[in-house]
């Protein structure tokens, strides 16, 4: 039969090739090793987990015990526990040498070159407990060394029976020396009360007075704390340590301790003690703050790295600096290189003789890790090895993962890894692996495997991604870990910080309840999670079993600090219109909300005030005090000072009482919500006060804030209903707002409500003048408002021409419309009053341009068409209407009308005129010199203008040409005309000049022309 020990936690056995497997728990008790809990079975098959291991035995032993028990116990199936008892093995020859060793430095024959305290140390390393009696004698020992070694020895062997002795030590050396700190660690572990009591008192002597002051009172200790160590000079750098052991005396205060250790620098006047801890800490099986500070030590950045640094303007060594009694270095890189190490070896130790003390070192280790505060990183590196064969150096890339130098951590994360390498205490891979998807590679997998509380403490409080996944990993492999869930733990997973342990989790915990309702913290911390799967079924919950959770008050607080809108918006839809499930929620529960720095966000507390503010649920919280929501207001919070305000609007004190004081403060803040609920809780203030207040409260309407302007509408209604003075005034400012340009977005909106609101029975009184303002304004909101007024109250057919043509420029379509159908049903009026008609031409929308061009050519009588009319038209701005004077001329041109015409469009500035007026030259100018004189200014213009129509000039020179051979005085107009453009003109103008000149000059040769004429 083969023997084969996988773990020093139990031995397994095998028979032969045969499936039938063995198991042993091995257990000390007294004087005697004897075996518990015998078991065995077929391969494969579960068998029941023993519970203690403390001692090793060697193979020869094991195989005794296991013979025995095969021969008594042997049945089918599994058998019963059973127990032999066996001698203790006798000392091997090391032991029988350490022992006699100790004995020869009793008497003083002991003449080797090993000290006398390296060999006491070698018996706390191979636990040689025989040794306990001799090594006692050292306790005394003038020999500084041996001294500590001896105490420090038996306190490892746990030997209990020399507290008198050693507590003599403590209080010759006090905290001054190791030998006193070591003795303190002892008596603390295995003094009596006592003993621990002077030492307590001890520990309050030595603390500065403004700290032992509040050490009972762990909120006011640690505040004092951070303040003392702000102060540069006069500390004491033993400061944590005292407090350590204060700690570990009391058993309270312990978890602020550990708060501050985790985020204390390692430097100057707090590394000494850090040290301390670290020490006391191991000798007292403290696993959770030697876990902190062995990962402190092995992941800080070193404070110097040299052998000298630079002090005072000069080099000086640091084995001298740290001589001093105040030195200024602390934690150099040798140092965390020995603490590492040492860690190391106690982990590995630990791992080979205490599975207990292995567990709780490696699970304080990983849940000390975080990702937020530890420096350490991964990085890649690339080695160069020389291959002598291919002489070449080849390149070996290494990929060192975080915390590759916490060589204790690498030891319980990867100890059985096949894919991690190392060189000398550095961890590396070398290809790219990420942490989720490595597979298992922890020593002592099957001690996890059977420890599975221990694997959710990691998960559940763990601050890395190294140790969720080192958990996670484990918990692949044995799903049936989540089976054994506590409550605790199920709170503290759901709400972890890694998304990835709620995936994990989550469909363990939809079994967990399948037919059960959820614990309230269960269902709470889902909704908390910020995953969304989770947050759906804690709402499935919620809803489903809402009666019973609404029956507690605690539940609906959890509610409002889940910090999840989706859970607000439930609740919204639940007291939307009345209040469900009515009861009186206490303020101070809800504190959370109120801080300062608050981990909710402001979007989150903005909607949590929309509920209370704007919904029933208010209603729950009516009893809060005056004195509470003053707190509020006076915050430097927006969202406290929006707290308050909701809250005034459900609350049985009066508004006024709560916020006569600071009203104004809301109402003039920076901040555009507290200026409107400032202005929403004036509408609750008493009638005395609105009307006292009333020229102020007016203004809020003409405000440059569009939410004061809004907000400020129901106190309007009141007021306007207190007071008719105030209600007329604001009236016709309102309806003179609406008319002016708009000073802010949103102005006229807001005042077309207030007038639509709150003066709809007075509109009609507004007069006609204005309502005709109304629909001329430019600007929306007076026509929306003036539109169904005009219609109601206006009619045309009682407004003189004038006034209706006015009506052309309206902006409204349909006031536009209103015009033409009436001019279309009136046409004799319009005829009669044609004149006045004409004005219409003066509306800027080209629809009314376009129509009225139409409809005076076809409605208008010829006889009422004047020679004035004719001409307004051909002097209109608008090039349509232009258009339609020429026509109109063209089609009643008579001959009472032409003269008058010519003489009047000669003065018309535009190019199309001038043209059309040399359609009539030969008509009505024509051999009547008077009336082409009358001309001249005509002429002059169209011929000195550059832009003038060509075609126009032509006809101009042409005309001129020949009416000045027929008359002299037409002949001088000319030569003056062409006189005084002659020397502006291009070379065709210069042309048809020089041809008019010279055919005056061949009929008058009197008149002077502006030419040099050679005789023949």
């Amino acid at each position: 039969m083969e023997l084969k020990i996988q773990q020093q936690k139990k031995l397994y056995f095998t028979e032969g090739k045969s499936d039938k497997v063995y198991e042993v728990d091995l257990c000390e008790s007294g004087e005697d090793l004897f075996v518990v809990n015998f078991r065995y079975g077929r391969r494969g098959a579960t068998l029941r987990e023993g519970t203690k291991t403390v001692f090793p035995v060697d193979y020869e032993d094991a195989l005794s015990i296991f013979n025995k028990l095969v021969e008594s116990k042997e049945k089918k199936g599994y058998s019963e526990s059973g127990s032999v008892s066996i001698p203790v093995k006798q000392n091997t020859a090391r032991e029988d040498t350490i022992l006699k060793y100790l004995e020869q430095a009793i008497v003083g024959t002991y003449s080797r070159d090993w000290k006398v305290s390296k060999i006491i140390l070698r018996c706390a390393e191979l636990n040689i407990k025989l040794a306990s009696t001799l090594i006692a004698r050292f306790i005394n020992s003038n020999g500084e060394f041996e001294q500590y070694a001896s105490i420090y020895t038996l306190c490892i062997l746990e030997d209990d029976t020399h507290v008198d002795s050693i507590y003599n030590v403590f209080k010759t050396e006090n905290f001054s020396n190791k030998n006193g700190r070591v003795a303190v660690a002892y008596c603390l572990k295995y003094g009596n009360d006592n003993v621990k009591k002077e030492i307590q008192n001890k520990i309050l002597n030595t603390l500065p007075s403004e700290l032992g002051n509040h050490i009972k009172h762990p909120r006011l200790f640690y505040a004092a704390l951070k303040d003392y160590f702000l102060k540069e000079e006069n500390i004491d750098a033993s400061v944590l340590y005292y407090v350590y052991l204060y700690s570990d005396i009391e058993n309270s205060g312990r978890e602020e301790l550990y708060q501050f250790l985790e985020s204390i620098p390692l430097k100057v006047n707090t590394f000494k003690s850090v040290r301390y801890i670290y020490r006391v800490a191991h000798l007292l099986d403290d696993y959770q703050f030697l876990g902190l500070l062995s990962k402190r030590m092995g992941v800080s950045t070193p404070g110097y790295t040299s052998n000298y640094i630079y002090i005072g303007q000069q080099w000086t060594s640091v084995d001298i600096e740290k001589k001093k009694e105040n030195p200024s270095v602390a934690f150099s890189s040798k140092t965390r290189k020995y603490f590492n190490k040492n860690t190391y070896s106690l982990v590995y130790k630990l791992s080979k003789t205490n599975i207990p003390g292995y567990l709780d070192y490696a699970v304080a280790m990983l849940v000390s890790l975080n990702d937020k505060t530890d420096r350490n990183a991964s990085n890649v590196q690339y080695n160069y090895i020389y291959d002598s064969v291919e002489r070449r150096y080849i390149t070996e890339r290494r990929i060192f993962p975080r915390y590759h130098e916490f060589t204790a951590l690498m030891y319980v994360l990867y100890g059985n890894s096949t894919l991690l390498n190392r060189d000398n205490t550095k961890w590396f891979y070398s290809e790219d692996i990420k942490l989720e998807d490595l597979e298992r590679a922890e020593i002592l997998p099957e001690v996890w495997n059977s420890n599975p509380e221990k694997v959710l403490y990691v998960l559940s409080h763990a601050k890395s991604e190294e140790a969720v996944f080192f958990a996670l990993r484990i918990i692949k492999d044995n799903n049936s870990i989540l089976d054994s869930l506590l409550l605790d733990d199920l709170q503290r997973l759901v709400s972890h910080y890694h998304p990835k342990v709620l995936e994990v989790i989550l469909e363990s915990i939809k079994d967990k309840y399948k037919n059960v309702q959820p614990e309230d913290a269960i269902m709470l911390a889902l909704l908390s999670s910020k995953n969304e799967r989770a947050i759906e079924l804690g709402l499935g919950w919620l809803n489903f079993y809402e009666r019973d959770y609404f029956s507690r008050d605690e539940v609906v607080i959890g509610l409002l600090l889940t910090g999840e809108v989706k859970v607000i918006d439930y609740l919204k839809t639940l007291y939307g219109s009345i209040p469900k499930y009515n009861f009186i929620l206490n303020l101070n529960a809800l504190s959370g909300l109120f801080q300062s720095h608050s981990i909710y966000t402001e979007d989150y507390l903005l909607e949590v005030n929309n509920l209370i503010g704007n919904t029933t649920f208010g209603s729950l919280l009516s009893d809060v005090s005056l004195e509470e929501i003053n707190k509020l207001a006076s915050s430097n919070s927006v969202t406290n000072k929006l707290f308050a305000a909701y809250l005034a609007k459900h609350n049985k004190i009066e508004t006024f009482l709560l916020f006569k004081d600071s009203i104004d403060k809301y109402i003039n803040s920076d901040d555009a919500r507290l200026r409107q609920v400032g202005i929403e809780l004036l509408s609750q203030f008493p009638d005395h006060f609105l009307l006292e207040n009333s020229k102020k409260i007016s203004g809020f309407c003409f405000s440059e804030y569009e939410e004061v302007r809004t907000a400020i509408q129901p106190t309007i209604e009141r007021l306007v209903n207190l007071d008719t003075d105030f209600k007329t005034s604001l009236f016709n400012s309102l309806l003179i707002v609406l008319i002016e340009a708009e000073k802010y977005d949103g102005f006229h909106a807001n005042c077309y409500s207030l007038l639509t609101e709150n003066y709809k029975h007075y509109l009609n009184d507004i007069s006609h003048e204005f309502m005709f303002k109304l629909v001329l304004s430019h600007y929306e909101y007076a026509q929306k408002l003036g539109l169904p007024l005009f219609k109601q109250h206006i009619d045309l057919n009682t407004l003189p021409v004038e006034k209706l043509v006015s009506l052309g420029n309206s902006d409204i379509f349909e006031i536009r419309k209103m015009l033409q159908d009436y001019f279309q049903l009136h046409i004799p009026k319009i005829n009669y009053e044609l004149e006045k008609a004409l004005l219409i031409f003066n509306s800027s929308w080209q629809d009314i341009i376009d129509w009225a061009c139409d409809y005076f050519e076809r409605s208008i009588e010829e006889k009422n068409w004047t020679v004035n009319m004719l001409l307004y038209a051909c002097d209109h701005t608008k090039n349509e209407v232009q258009a339609f004077g020429r026509k109109m001329i063209t089609a009643h041109f008579s001959e009472e009308k032409g003269l008058p015409l010519l003489i009047k469009l000669q003065e018309h500035p535009t190019k199309d005129m001038q043209f059309f007026v040399t359609n009539y030259l030969e008509t009505y100018a024509k051999d009547s010199p008077d009336v082409i004189l009358k001309l001249e200014t005509y002429f002059k213009t169209s011929l000195f203008n550059i832009n003038t129509h060509r075609s126009t000039k032509t006809r101009i020179y042409a005309f001129l040409e020949q009416e000045s051979v027929k008359s002299k005085v037409v002949a001088e107009m000319t030569v003056r005309l062409i006189n005084s453009i002659l020397g502006t003109k291009t070379i065709k103008d210069r042309s048809n000049n020089i041809d008019v000149l010279l055919s005056i000059y061949d009929v008058f040769p009197e008149i002077e022309v502006p030419l040099l004429i050679k005789s023949n």
